[in-house]
């Protein structure tokens, strides 16, 4: 009888290590934490590349304004531009509108990048410069890409502005032509607006 009872308490005894929890049940709630501390990196991880991803600024050169061009041919003599507003509407396109402060009559330029803008490389598919003399009577001279070798290269964009440079050959009132020297010309400005 005594050794049935030590039997039955042996029995007992290892009945109830068996009730006890799993080692790999343990395993899985320490692993159940550790895919928390890993989720949580990764989270922290994205949120990191997001703050990456929003900073769009660019670090911008000096400014080259006032900038002076010379006009030859039907038109001669200094155009000179002390300000620039850079655009990139809705329609996904980049619009360069040069002025001079100092004389609301003086020459104006603008440059239109009308092929779809990615923002920093190289166009020169669907490009539109301007020539304007802003007074009553005043003349317009343009060119337009495939007609005229025009080449925009934006060195820079970001939200705190852009820069680069653009070249462009005989702007073209009817049968009169105009240049502009030196190229390339400069662009560079501080704001973009929408």
């Amino acid at each position: 009888m005594r050794a049935s009872s030590l039997e039955l308490l042996l029995a007992l005894v290892l009945a109830a290590g068996c009730t006890s929890p799993k080692a790999s049940d343990t395993g899985d709630t320490a692993g159940a934490d550790t895919d928390d501390t890993e989720d949580t990196e990764d989270t922290e991880d994205t949120e990191d590349t997001d703050d990456t991803d929003l900073d769009d600024t660019i670090e911008l050169p000096a400014s080259p304004f006032p900038l002076t061009l010379q006009l030859a041919g039907a038109a001669a003599g200094p155009a000179i531009f002390d300000q620039l507003i850079c655009s990139h509407p809705p329609n996904n396109q980049l619009q360069l509108t040069y002025t001079w402060s100092e004389d609301a009559y003086a020459w104006s330029m603008r440059v239109f990048v009308r092929e779809p803008f990615d923002g920093e490389g190289t166009y020169s598919t669907t490009i539109q410069v301007q020539l304007i003399e802003n007074h009553t009577g005043g003349r317009y001279f343009a060119a337009n890409t495939p007609d005229v070798p025009i080449e925009v290269v934006v060195e820079g964009f970001g939200s705190n502005g852009a820069y680069g440079t653009f070249t462009t050959g005989a702007l073209s009132l009817e049968s009169d032509e105009v240049t502009l020297s030196p190229q390339p010309i400069p662009f560079w400005c501080d704001a973009i607006d929408d």
